[in-house]
């Protein structure tokens, strides 16, 4: 028997190491090592670098000795060839000498080893330096950006000053004009004129100036070699548009000679026996001149349009361009109306109110040749502005036909406009419309709960009068109608509830309900595929428990086996 147990012994052990349930406390040391197994490569990775860095500065050390060794041995031959040359009077070469320069020259001046210095180094230099010579390269463009954006903003000041300039002297000098009858050039209004041609010259080089500073700045932003590449034939027509409207400015004529208070009376003597009217078509030549300097205040509009944030932040560029919206000048128009609409149109309708009454006062004449007031034509640009037109004043040429014309035009469209903002603002609230919905909500529930109290109480009431034998009465009909107008009122009442909730629900609730739906869907999901994950897990350790009890079973049958034998 002891023998038997030794033996059983041995076999159990030999079972034991030849178990395949010892794979079960391997796998996951195996899987243990390949999780561990990550620092044990980078600390490998390590190792191997430091070998390789060990091994290069070898032989540079090497390489540095033979450098030195060169350098020595080619400075000795040098001071015994000059020797050797010393020794000789016509200081000519000997054969000892030549082959001593030879093997100077052999030996090399600049070595390898200096190159073997410098390439790794440039070209790890070049490696590692690719991000940073890009962020350097972008922070230089950015800079290059700004500064063109800068020197844009400066030129639009510049111009926009110098067609406000030119706006205000051209006011001045016709109003000089107008006080005279003759309408004939004084020195004021000759050296006036003088001075509004020379803004005009320096405004059309500024605006070429400012043309060439914008295609540079494109050829910058698209990486452009030329900026003559943005010189297309739109870009061309919008200049010489440019050019035709900031050119057109009274000019001075011939310098005046005579004395403006002899002008003036031989000019009073003249009028008396001319007629009292002009023709519809007269129209002063400064006065046709200087209208049409009102179209530089669109320079106005750049300048604001380059000091805007907008424009300038690179990060709200580059979001524009990401969702394909142009950032140009009605954008900006756009953007401004939306933060401040009331501003925005006072302000223009105060430009627009001012310059239009002074150009129909320019335009437009009395019985007695003189031009109109600037009152009367404050109050011609009201009655046209609003379509009213009570007829007291009218334009009595065709240029002030024109301007009555653009002016009823322009109040057409800032009426849309100002009907437009005004439903806009009329609008409630998210969080209004939510405090009225609750509070109409709150009313038809009272008037609910009050029609349902109706509707138990006449029921009751019919009951009663059934129990009285009075179904044939006039008060059972009368409470009879009374029943049904409280059923219809209450489901009248339920169905505003149903509208009323309705309306209350909008398209940002509907976008907000959605994204809070996709959200919760993605959460459920990940949760999803982390319980499958536990329970692939779960299933692996259970077939491993499964292994493990099927090889105990098999143990214990052969010891028992070996027992019972």
């Amino acid at each position: 028997m002891p023998s038997d147990t030794s033996s059983s012994s041995s076999s159990i052990q030999s079972s034991k190491k030849k178990s395949p349930a010892e794979n079960q406390y391997e796998l996951p040391d195996v899987s243990n090592r390949k999780q561990a197994s990550v620092k044990e490569i980078s600390i490998s990775y390590l190792r191997h670098r430091l070998c390789v860095r060990e091994q290069y500065y070898a032989r540079l050390a090497l390489v540095s000795n033979l450098m030195s060794f060169l350098a020595i041995v080619g400075v000795i031959l040098m001071i015994i060839e000059n020797e050797l040359t010393f020794a000789h009077v016509n200081n000519k070469d000997t054969k000892v000498s030549w082959f001593l320069k030879l093997i100077i020259t052999i030996t090399p001046k600049k070595s390898p080893a200096e190159n073997q210095y410098e390439l790794p180094d440039v070209s790890n230099r070049k490696q590692a330096s690719v991000k940073e010579i890009s962020i350097s390269y972008l922070r230089h463009r950015l800079c290059v950006r700004e500064h063109y954006y800068a020197r844009l903003a400066l030129v639009s000041n510049l111009m926009s000053f110098l067609a406000i300039v030119g706006v205000t002297l051209m006011i001045i000098e016709n109003e000089l004009t107008f006080a005279h009858v003759n309408n004939k050039d004084t020195k004021v209004s000759w050296f006036l004129k003088l001075i509004i041609t020379i803004t005009t010259v320096i405004l059309l080089v500024l605006i070429f100036y400012y043309h060439y500073l914008d295609m540079s700045l494109y050829s910058l932003r698209n990486t452009l070699e030329d900026w003559r590449v943005e010189l297309t034939n739109n870009k061309i027509l919008l200049i010489i548009l440019e050019i035709s409207i900031c050119a057109v400015h009274p000019m001075p004529r011939s310098y005046p000679q005579l004395d403006p208070e002899k002008l003036n009376s031989t000019s009073i003597e003249s009028d008396s026996s001319s007629p009292n009217l002009y023709s519809l078509s007269y129209t002063a030549v400064d006065v046709g001149l200087g209208l049409p300097m009102f179209l530089r205040l669109y320079l106005l509009g750049r300048s604001i349009m380059l000091h805007s944030h907008v424009i300038r932040d690179i990060s709200l560029r580059s979001l524009g361009y990401l969702n394909k919206v142009s950032i140009d000048y009605f954008y900006i128009i756009k953007t401004f109306l939306e933060q401040w609409p009331r501003r925005c149109l006072i302000t223009f309708c105060i430009i627009v109110f001012f310059i239009g009454s002074w150009s129909l006062r320019a335009c437009d004449y009395t019985t007695a040749r003189e031009h109109l007031s600037m009152l009367e034509s404050m109050w011609l640009f009201i009655t046209t502005f609003t379509t009213i037109g009570y007829g007291d004043l009218y334009p009595s040429t065709y240029c002030g036909r024109g301007i009555a014309t653009i002016i009823g035009l322009i109040g057409l469209l800032l009426s849309a406009i100002l009907i437009a903002i005004l439903t806009q603002k009329l609008f409630l609230t998210r969080e209004e419309k939510y405090v009225h919905t609750f509070v109409l909500n709150t009313q038809l529930e009272k008037k609910r709960k009050n029609q349902a109290a109706n509707v138990i109480k006449f029921v009751i009431k019919l009951w009663y009068l059934k129990r009285r034998n009075k179904s044939s009465s006039i008060e059972y009909l009368l409470t009879q109608r009374k029943i049904f107008r409280s059923i219809y009122h209450l489901q009248k009442i339920r169905q505003d509830q149903r509208n009323l909730i309705d309306s209350c629900v909008n398209l940002t609730d509907v976008m907000t309900i959605h994204r809070d739906t996709s959200v919760q869907t993605r959460e459920t999901v990940q949760q999803i595929v982390i319980i499958k994950n536990d329970i692939k897990k779960i299933e692996e350790e259970l077939k491993n428990i499964n292994y493990c009890m099927n090889t105990l079973q098999n143990t214990l049958n052969i010891l028992l086996d070996r027992a019972t034998k």
